[in-house]
């Protein structure tokens, strides 16, 4: 069984003051399009646009997985969504709800190089730089944090907790 945390490890507050200041930095970017992950990031996504407000801004989104309903990553990366995607010549905006191990971010960004688009620069929301097994940085980072399992903001256990509007922490009870 698991249990979340207390108090939330990010509250809704400091989500909303570290958005503005990252729509910022992306805005002065002039990206032709952000490339969203779903499910994870389709929260930290819509809240960056309503704070780039662009008319020009192109949005699209593709699907990675490598959890399913566990709390470890598979190592195994699935990704969908790229059949159709036209970024051609586009400077793009590759944006994930958490950069841990690395694969995942690494595994999209070199499939989409093969594309053709003119830059691509990384977003995630998270960032947990004690997981990576790959060498990979994101270019913007909302929050680093440390090797806890979260859900909230889009992030889930097993399909459970998205909708959270801050991050928690899960822990793992012992049942009672």
């Amino acid at each position: 069984m698991y249990s979340l945390s207390e108090e939330p490890l990010i509250t809704r507050p400091q989500i909303d003051e570290r958005l503005k200041e990252l729509a910022e930095s992306i805005k002065a970017e002039n990206f032709d399009m952000f490339l969203s992950t779903l499910t994870g990031g389709f929260m930290f996504t819509a809240d960056l646009c309503r704070n780039i407000a662009s008319s020009k801004l192109e949005i699209e989104f593709i699907r990675a997985s490598s959890y399913g309903d566990r709390t470890e990553t598979s190592g195994d990366v699935e990704i969908s969504g790229f059949e159709g995607l036209n970024i051609q010549g586009k400077k793009v905006l590759l944006i994930d709800d958490i950069l841990d191990t690395g694969n995942t971010m690494s595994k999209m960004k070199k499939t989409l190089l093969a594309l053709g688009p003119r830059e691509i620069k990384t977003c995630v929301f998270l960032d947990k730089k004690g997981r990576r097994e790959v060498d990979f940085e994101a270019d913007f980072v909302g929050f680093t944090i440390e090797n806890e399992f979260v859900v909230g903001y889009g992030l889930d256990y097993a399909n459970m907790f998205r909708s959270y509007p801050e991050i928690w922490t899960v822990r793992e009870t012992d049942g009672k």
